[in-house]
């Protein structure tokens, strides 16, 4: 079983910054350092920003059609595959998952962004395949897609816009993970995790490492630890710790006894 929690804020408290606090791609690896020093994750997730690649489109400008936007070229998303290049000097021996926010996602972001603008899951799909092989040139060993729910009329056509990211993921030989969006058929992923359940993984809620909730990740990390219990291949948080979380907790799972790393 493998534990690989979103960081990102617990990092930037811990440095005394502001979560938000710039986009340099080498200030904010370092930032990470110390948080992964305390969880000691199986993989170094790089983060969460639903917003990015719809941040990335706006740039390109009004002219520019969605197909011909290159995410990795524009800010904020530039920033980050940097980010996955600087991760992966600090910690060459451990697995950098780099994050993208799936078709349904970042279309709901551009649609609501100030120009409201309609546009296409295969689209979305194509540039965010490009995007794959941009992160797994910089070094990314594995891929997190992060979708939200979407209704049942609406889920084969968003399964089709995940074909190319699939596909991409299947010719870099990266492994990749659907998170959230139970309703996604996500048999060309490595796995699908889901709050409670899921295929190889599964989500914990960030709540569970709030103050006075020490139950509940304690206790699901006993039930996976239980001899001859069926152990997810991947826990991973479903969103960023906050950073006001029981940092006893998470040094606690940095603790952990380890089980099943062979996905290191």
């Amino acid at each position: 079983m493998l534990f690989a929690p979103v960081l990102q804020e617990v990092a930037a408290r811990m440095a005394g910054a502001p979560s938000d606090a710039g986009t340099d791609p080498v200030q904010r690896a370092y930032r990470l350092r110390d948080a992964v020093e305390l969880v000691r994750p199986d993989w170094v997730v790089t983060h969460h920003d639903p917003g990015a690649e719809a941040g990335a489109v706006r740039a390109a400008g009004d002219g520019v059609e969605l197909v011909d936007v290159v995410l990795a070229r524009r800010a904020p998303v530039a920033e980050l595959v940097e980010l996955v290049e600087v991760l992966v000097a600090l910690y060459p021996d451990t697995v950098i998952a780099a994050s993208i926010t799936g078709p349904a996602g970042m279309a709901a972001a551009l649609e609501d962004g100030p120009d409201g603008a309609s546009v296409d899951l295969l689209d979305c799909g194509d540039v965010l395949a490009e995007l794959v092989s941009a992160y797994v040139g910089a070094g990314a060993r594995r891929v997190l897609v992060w979708e939200p729910e979407v209704p049942a009329d609406a889920a084969a056509e968003v399964t089709s816009a995940h074909t190319s990211i699939v596909r991409r993921l299947d010719l870099l030989g990266v492994p990749g993970v659907l998170c959230g969006g139970s309703g996604i058929d996500s048999g060309g992923y490595w796995a699908h995790a889901l709050r409670g359940t899921g295929r190889q993984a599964i989500l914990v809620p960030t709540e569970g490492f709030a103050r006075g909730s020490a139950g509940c990740f304690a206790e699901l990390w006993r039930s996976w630890n239980v001899p001859d219990a069926q152990h997810p291949g991947v826990v991973l948080t479903d969103g960023p710790v906050p950073p006001d979380c029981d940092m006893g907790l998470l040094s606690a799972a940095g603790a952990r006894q380890a089980h099943g790393r062979e996905g290191r």
